[in-house]
């Protein structure tokens, strides 16, 4: 009953606005309006699209570790003077060839080494009185593994890159905690606001109903001649004024109605911009218990700007990790197996000598050479280590060092963030204290001035007190009601800033 009574007061002593109002009013909870505004808010949306770049970041990394295929088709065609009699021809010797490369390459994701599978074909065609072959077809099929002993053994840019990818993507997750945790905040702020405005608004339409009505016992009493003109003068003067603070509370309610709906609409088109609210909650009268070290006990585990801090120092830590590594010499085995075939077409000759007759041909293709690498009739291994030793390390050391003093920094500031949290929820604790203090004090000014105003109606009514005394006294209830008012807002915002503190900045 009260709320309806509230909304038909607001909506008569605030036509324009009703006009403007696409609904009588929308009754809204404090539940309610934190939903709509996760499910709405513009900026709750862009911290779920970060989420969303830090995951395609670590997918990004990652990749690093995809197999890579390569491919390569060459056609070639020379014709050379023959200079000598070895040269294979008289004037000129011309060879055609086409040759096809295809590679696969594939980062290990432990030990940071490689392993290389090549594959290669070659056909060719020569004038060449000399060639054993011709059309000739090659092909060679080679495997290797490169693998780190020291430096890159253990940890390496790709894996640091990895990590610290990962670790982003945690802090994407803790920011969008912040930024919902900071924005139900505004929410429940600018939700109580709403219900002080309202409140003060209903209290200023009492006020002014109450001079009002004083206003027209004075007149009636000056037609009967029990009362002074002055008397009448006074009671309009205070529903003037008791009118104008009608018309700053109905700013303030609606300028509270737009700070609520900014926070829980998706934009101008929602039917909710275009609607009045109606707040159902109220203030407890009952304070809430606080326990300021489990409080602080609280921030220092889950308190978000503390948690990126954090993830950040493993950032740094990932850092010293890496350009430790880089001072170790670089040692890199490296382990090759290849096989080769040849075919083709073979020329006979009538002896072994260079440049005998030829007394025939021997058919062959392609299938020879793929014979030849079945059969490993031609087989290559190789073994190699690599050794990179720089003379002197001054770089790698200051840059080592350089790292670590970043790492004790980062140690600092996570500290400095733990003392302050730790200050701002006890000051937050003490602020409720004062503020639910505060409260039960204003109640009592309140009844006091109810109190008074009932004494002084009565007094006047036997004609022992004035006109003003009476006015007076309103004024002093309607004061002690907006206080009272004030001073429950005030609890509230302290309780809202109370619990902000022990989860964001």
């Amino acid at each position: 009953m009260r709320k309806s009574l509230l909304v038909l007061l607001i909506l008569s002593a605030a036509p324009a606005l009703a006009q403007e109002s696409s609904t009588s009013g929308l009754n809204l909870t404090l539940a309610e309006a934190e939903r709509r505004a996760v499910d709405r808010n513009p900026r709750l949306a862009t911290a779920r699209l970060e989420i969303d770049a830090a995951d395609y970041q670590v997918a990004l990394q990652r990749a690093a570790y995809s197999p890579l295929f390569s491919a390569s088709i060459l056609q070639r065609s020379q014709t050379s003077p023959s200079t000598t009699q070895l040269s294979g021809g008289q004037e000129l010797v011309s060879t055609d060839s086409a040759s096809y490369v295809t590679g696969l390459t594939q980062a290990l994701s432990w030990g940071g080494g490689r392993i290389d599978v090549d594959f290669s074909g070659t056909r060719t065609g020569t004038s060449n009185v000399f060639a054993t072959y011709n059309p000739s077809f090659s092909s060679s099929a080679t495997a290797s593994i490169t693998q780190p002993l020291l430096r890159g053994l253990r940890f390496d840019a790709t894996r640091a890159q990895i990590a610290q990818a990962g670790i982003s993507r945690r802090i994407a997750d803790v920011e969008l905690r912040q930024e919902a945790a900071t924005m139900l905040a505004t929410v429940r702020r600018a939700y109580w606001e709403l219900v002080y405005a309202a409140d003060a608004l209903e209290t200023a339409l009492e006020s002014e109903s109450l001079a009002q009505q004083q206003l027209q016992d004075n007149r009636v009493r000056l037609e009967l001649g029990t009362v002074a003109p002055i008397d009448v003068l006074e009671s309009e003067a205070e529903a003037a004024a008791r009118h104008r603070v009608v018309t700053q509370a109905e700013g303030a309610w609606r300028t509270a109605q737009v700070a609520l709906k900014q926070e829980i609409v998706s934009g101008t088109s929602d039917p909710v911009w275009a609607s009045t609210i109606v707040p159902v909650d109220r203030p407890t009268e009952a304070p809430r218990p606080l326990d300021a070290t489990q409080a602080v006990t609280n921030a220092l585990s889950n308190r978000t700007d503390l948690l990126v801090m954090r993830q950040q120092r493993e950032i740094s830590d990932i850092d010293v990790r890496l350009l430790g590594e880089e001072r170790k010499p670089a040692l890199d085995l490296t382990v090759g197996y290849g096989l080769n075939g040849i075919g083709g077409t073979q020329i006979l000759r009538q002896s072994g000598t260079l440049g005998s007759e030829i007394v025939g041909t021997q058919p062959g293709g392609y299938l020879d050479v793929l014979r030849s690498l079945g059969a490993l009739d031609y087989p290559t291994w190789t073994v190699g280590l690599n050794v990179t030793l720089p003379i002197g390390t001054r770089a790698a050391d200051a840059a080592y060092a350089r790292g670590q003093v970043a790492r004790r920094q980062a140690d600092v500031r996570v500290e400095f963030l733990e003392l302050h949290i730790a200050a701002q929820v006890t000051r937050t604790s003490e602020q409720v204290r004062s503020t639910e203090e505060q409260m039960a004090s204003a109640r009592v000014a309140r009844e006091l001035a109810e109190r008074r105003l009932q004494a002084e109606e009565a007094r006047r009514a036997a004609g022992l007190s004035t006109t003003f005394a009476v006015l007076q006294a309103q004024r002093d209830l309607a004061a002690a009601q907006t206080g009272e008012l004030r001073a429950q807002l005030d609890y509230r915002l302290a309780l809202v800033d109370f619990d902000l503190a022990q989860e964001a900045a």
